[in-house]
């Protein structure tokens, strides 16, 4: 099972710091992601291919519904 959490920066250390202290076997891994970072990378990579996705000729047709 998998839960996700959206933590304010102020508020990481407390949050680790109760994860780090709860019983052994409740928590197999945790992992923090920056999420700022991820989607920065993310669109920086993916925005020249959807530009050559989305503007084209055949799209046209449905950009008015947008």
């Amino acid at each position: 099972m998998t839960i996700q959490l959206e933590i304010n920066d102020s508020k990481l250390d407390v949050i680790k710091n109760i994860l780090d202290n709860l019983k052994e076997d409740i928590i197999k891994k945790y992992q923090i992601l920056d999420d700022k970072k991820e989607n920065k990378e993310f669109i920086s990579l993916s925005n020249n291919s959807l530009d050559k996705i989305w503007d084209n000729q055949e799209d046209e047709i449905y950009d008015k519904f947008l």
